[in-house]
């Protein structure tokens, strides 16, 4: 069937220029509110971690969510596409028009989640002292973190969980639940999937990148050209070979600082 075969070029030349606007307004928004916040989420992350206070807590989630929206929204539209294409259906046909509130419930999870493992990611990263400047044989730790991620993109969890990125349509109708307690339930599965096919990506970025807006960048692209772009093990694998030479660059620049 045609549209259980849909890949995400093809969701994606669906879009009226209207939601295509509003779609590169809000990515926009989302870069500029990261990098304006770039400082501040540094401070707080160099605050004492021992008893982080519930607003420091809540504004560092915030800003986290924004940042996952700026990289992951390109890569995840493909998929809010198909989901809201097909709440158009009742009975299998498109009788009722398209239900926003689901759509709704069906990307906030999704982003809120990734949110959630950043903040985690990142409170754990800065209590082991893994933030900053690293010496000794903590430098070797970035190195390390780029060759697990480029290792993990050649395993097998790792290729079931982008296969289900890679087909939006087919996830969608496989996991599809009724109502919008379903959208969100759908949501979090979309998002559980998405943090095993690229956890290690956040934490190249954490670790290696600093949280760059250049290192954000170029994993973006990763993400991107891994679930829309076309649907062959070389493109993972390809990056999977480029994290471990950029592993293999900063483990011989640590090593020659020592």
């Amino acid at each position: 069937m045609a549209a259980t075969t849909a890949q995400g070029p093809d969701l994606l030349r669906q879009l009226t220029v209207p939601i295509a606007l509003a779609v590169a307004v809000v990515a926009v928004a989302a870069w500029y509110v990261t990098w304006s916040t770039s400082d501040l989420s540094m401070s707080l992350l160099a605050m004492p971690m021992g008893l982080p206070g519930a607003a420091e807590l809540a504004l560092f989630f915030a800003i986290l969510v924004v940042m996952m929206v700026a990289m992951m929204l390109p890569a995840a539209l493909p998929m809010i596409l198909a989901f809201h294409g097909l709440t158009r259906l009742e009975a299998g046909r498109p009788t009722k028009p398209a239900d926003p509130v689901a759509t709704a419930l069906f990307v906030a999870p999704y982003f809120l989640v990734w949110g959630a493992f950043g903040l985690a990611a990142l409170l754990g990263i800065a209590a082991l002292g893994l933030m900053g400047p690293l010496t000794g044989a903590l430098a070797l730790v970035p190195a390390a973190v780029l060759f697990a991620a480029g290792a993990w993109q050649v395993t097998r969890t790792k290729e079931v969980c982008l296969t289900h990125c890679q087909s939006p349509m087919g996830f969608v109708l496989h996991h599809w639940r009724s109502g919008r307690a379903g959208a969100f339930r759908m949501g979090l599965r979309h998002a559980a999937y998405c943090i095993g096919c690229c956890w290690l990506f956040m934490l190249v970025l954490f670790v290696a990148g600093a949280m760059s807006l250049l290192w954000m960048a170029a994993l973006s692209v990763a993400i991107f050209a891994e679930k829309v772009g076309p649907r062959s093990a070389l493109v993972p694998r390809a990056i999977g070979v480029l994290l471990v030479v950029l592993g293999a660059l900063v483990a011989a620049g640590a090593l020659a600082g020592l």
